[in-house]
């Protein structure tokens, strides 16, 4: 998209968040962690859908509600080197669900500046190996002995994702109330943002700025019960350091 257009559907995107915030408080119109995302998108009348485009017109919305878990999700991507990574992982980390200890889940965040202990098992790290140009996830024993290097993103399908998805950025801080066990939600106002260079991504993965979160569970109803879950396997950064990724627009 050439940035004169961009512009444009910026300012359109700005004009529909003002008659949103207009509207004062809203009712949600989903449930769970990504209500204010939804009701959003259902006022800015998108569908909900799954794809790995932006959400309106070349700009990706992130919501956050005022208060919460201060890490924003940034995009979801599972290995890509190989086939059925996800299930080799929990094979060889997984660890028991506290509810029912017959089934083995692994939910955890990973960083590149220090090795993660997950349940005095295994240690994690994620190595942003450039010879091979690939962001390693690093899997030592307990005498910090090598146990696994194999499983990893590429630079190119991470590049693409990033500049597909996340090219242009609005961020919009949400208030969150409570009535009747009834949500609803108050949209602030938004800051627009444009991607770095893939290259500072990089480095914010090795100095931990960056971080992926693993959330491999199991499917809990009775037609597939114990069959692997995969939620998302993300990416996420601080919102205090959203401006280290991206420039302000």
């Amino acid at each position: 998209m050439k940035p004169e257009n961009i512009y444009y559907k910026i300012a359109d995107l700005k004009l529909e968040l003002y008659k949103i915030q207009c509207k004062n408080w809203i009712p949600s119109k989903s449930k769970g962690t990504g209500a204010a995302g939804i009701t959003l998108e259902k006022m800015l009348q998108k569908e909900e859908d799954h794809y790995i485009l932006p959400d309106y017109h070349g700009i990706e919305l992130k919501t956050k509600i005022e208060g919460s878990e201060p890490f924003v999700s940034l995009f979801s991507m599972a290995f890509d080197n190989k086939p059925l990574e996800i299930r080799r992982l929990l094979k060889i980390g997984g660890y028991p669900d506290k509810n029912n200890p017959n089934f083995k889940v692994f939910q955890t965040s990973i960083y590149g500046n220090y090795r993660k202990i997950v349940k005095r098992n295994l240690s994690y790290q994620l190595q942003v190996d450039y010879s091979n140009q690939v962001i390693r996830l690093v899997i030592l024993d307990l005498h910090f002995q090598l146990f696994d290097n194999n499983m990893s993103w590429s630079f190119e399908q991470l590049k693409s994702r990033l500049e597909h998805k996340m090219k242009y950025l609005a961020f919009i801080p949400v208030k969150r109330w409570y009535i009747n066990q009834t949500i609803y939600f108050r949209y602030l106002n938004a800051k627009f943002y444009r991607l770095k260079e893939f290259e500072i991504f990089l480095k914010l993965i090795e100095n931990g700025i960056i971080r992926v979160t693993f959330r491999i569970s199991y499917f809990k109803d009775k037609e597939r019960l114990g069959e692997i879950h995969d939620r998302g396997t993300t990416f996420e950064i601080r919102e205090e350091d959203i401006p280290k990724l991206f420039d302000e627009i």
